[in-house]
């Protein structure tokens, strides 16, 4: 009888349970807003993140009319800014320093109201978007050089996370 009570106590024994490796933190929202931003060719710069778009790919020569190729791009790139709840938008137009001051002003402006148009047409809330042209004003590149002047061409978008 004592053999079959030490097989019967042996039977409910407990044995350790191998341990699991704890499950890896979710990622928090700011982590995944970061994540597609980059995924989207976002750049984190000191003032938040900024996606340039050199003019040549979104428009022709001296037009503010969004490509047909260029326009599919924007369109993907709204959707994805409001479904990862981006609050507010901006989009800078820039241009080189050739003509006028005042010429490259509006240029510049339209091109930024174009680009916002067309993120407001991809369901981007028009209200959270700000368009402004800054001419030839902030230039990334010696606008003394043809290469300069083509990098300095360029519409920005710029998206800041909390």
């Amino acid at each position: 009888m004592l053999v079959l009570v030490l097989a019967w106590l042996a039977g409910c024994e407990t044995r350790p349970v191998a341990a699991t490796a704890p499950a890896a933190p979710e990622p928090t929202r700011a982590e995944k807003v970061r994540t597609a931003l980059k995924a989207m060719s976002f750049v984190e710069e000191p003032d938040g993140w900024h996606l340039s778009l050199p003019a040549p790919l979104v428009f022709e020569f001296d037009s503010d009319t969004v490509a047909s190729h260029a326009r599919d791009n924007l369109l993907r790139i709204a959707r994805e800014l409001r479904e990862l709840g981006i609050d507010r938008t901006l989009v800078r137009g820039h241009t080189d320093n050739v003509g006028t001051r005042d010429y490259n002003l509006g240029l510049s402006k339209r091109r930024a109201d174009a680009v916002a148009k067309v993120l407001t047409e991809g369901g981007f809330p028009a209200d959270r978007v700000e368009a402004t042209g800054l001419g030839y004003s902030v230039p990334l590149a010696d606008n003394a050089t043809a290469e300069g002047r083509a990098r300095n061409r360029r519409v920005v978008i710029i998206v800041q996370i909390g």
